[in-house]
């Protein structure tokens, strides 16, 4: 598994696959993000993440996170309902709460642990794969 990482100041992420990235693991590094300048800087850095070399597969890690502002959770959900594919693992009980509050957890799968989420989303990303494989039209017999 190769990984590639970029570290911005709210945020972490990790590009996972072998020959090409299947999916980004994004892990927060800031424990609390909660004024609206904090929020718009995350806004930044997720919206970084959507464009064609990066695939849409992603894992965020809240392990790090104590606490995020209302406006930071809007940014989360607007990224998570723009990119496709998204697991979640470590969101605090708490957090949890406010996720789905503003409906985060119909956009989202959540898993025990990052590792869980990983192998999920890998999984997703080979289906999607698959789906895409272009099959040679079958001969038409008259």
């Amino acid at each position: 598994m190769s990984a590639k990482t970029m570290t911005c100041p709210h945020i972490a992420c990790e590009s996972i696959g072998a020959d090409k990235p299947e999916l980004v693991v994004i892990e927060f590094v800031s424990p609390e993000i909660c004024s609206p300048l904090q929020a718009r800087e995350l806004q930044a850095q997720l919206n970084s993440l959507i464009r064609p070399d990066v695939p849409r597969n992603f894992v965020i890690d809240f392990t790090n996170v104590r606490s995020l502002g209302s406006t930071a959770f809007s940014e989360i959900a607007d990224f998570v309902r723009r990119v496709g594919r998204v697991r979640v693992c470590h969101l605090d009980p708490i957090l949890r709460l406010g996720a789905s509050l503003i409906g985060l957890d119909d956009w989202v799968q959540f898993a025990d642990s990052r590792q869980h989420a990983i192998r999920a989303a890998r999984r997703d990303w080979r289906r999607g794969e698959e789906d895409t494989v272009d099959y040679p039209a079958a001969a038409c017999v008259r």
